[in-house]
């Protein structure tokens, strides 16, 4: 197991201009020290070649590991010509992943448009629909080589508990297809978790409330991490910090939690 860093827990310093790319990286690996980085591909400031090999030139000299590339996809969408704008939207991410020589796109399956306006049956097609979209995803990742990591989304999204996760593993039936296991959003927390982590190639350490010895509640942190340990789970553990407080003095504390459940843990 190793940690690593969502650049969400920082977008409000991306979205201000607050930090670019090459900053945000240059502090990852010399004040926060993690091993690996996750890019939301909105924080890329272009997708222009030179751009796109200066960061993944960066990333080596700086001996991180872009462990994931994030897209924000929606195959709730009601209307066929917005789903289909959505997989182009998977089709240009998972292109530049492979640019950036990372191995995992993160991916969502959705939320379903006006679900509560729907019959029985229209939600199941609404279902339907997500999974094709998912299943043609899947063929789109296994021409660049690159694993699709489906995130778990308790908001309203299809993929609720671990019964969502494990239905469409096998519906869409995709062997490029698997899990980015988010801590905080199963609507019935660590169940869930315990079920799905087998599925998991990427994790991401929900934080949202971190208090001043660095302790977030929104997941059992010290039981996560023996069920790693138990699991023999060799993965990226990402922090994703979605707090109010600024990232520059939440995030650090949050990090150095986790790393005392990493040796306490034995990992």
């Amino acid at each position: 197991m190793q940690l690593g860093m969502c650049s969400w827990s920082y977008h409000r310093d991306f979205e201000s201009g607050k930090t670019d790319m090459f900053e945000w990286m240059t502090m990852c690996a010399r004040e926060l020290k993690v091993h690996g980085i996750e890019i939301t591909d909105a924080h890329m400031q272009s997708t222009d070649e030179d751009y796109v090999r200066t960061v993944k030139r960066t990333a080596v000299d700086l001996n991180l590991t872009i462990s994931a590339l994030t897209v924000s996809n929606d195959f709730g969408r009601e209307l066929e010509e917005d789903r289909n704008a959505e997989l182009e939207k998977v089709e240009r991410a998972l292109d530049l992943a492979a640019d950036l020589g990372t191995p995992i796109l993160r991916v969502f399956a959705g939320w379903p448009e006006n679900a509560r306006e729907k019959t029985a049956q229209e939600r199941r097609d609404q279902w339907n629909e997500m999974a094709r979209c998912m299943t043609i995803a899947g063929m789109l990742a296994d021409r660049n080589g690159i694993v699709l990591a489906v995130e778990n989304h308790n908001h309203g999204g299809f993929l609720q508990t671990a019964d969502d996760v494990q239905r469409l593993l096998t519906d869409a039936d995709s062997e490029w297809l698997r899990l980015n296991l988010d801590t905080g959003n199963f609507v019935d927390g660590f169940e869930s978790i315990e079920k799905t982590l087998l599925y998991a190639v990427h994790i991401h350490a929900k934080m949202l409330h971190i208090d001043e010895n660095g302790r977030d509640f929104t997941t059992d942190y010290p039981r996560l991490f023996d069920l790693l340990r138990e699991r023999n789970y060799r993965g990226f553990v990402s922090l994703e910090y979605e707090g109010e407080e600024e990232s520059a003095y939440a995030v650090p504390r949050g990090l150095d939690f986790l790393r005392r459940l990493a040796r306490e843990s034995g990992q």
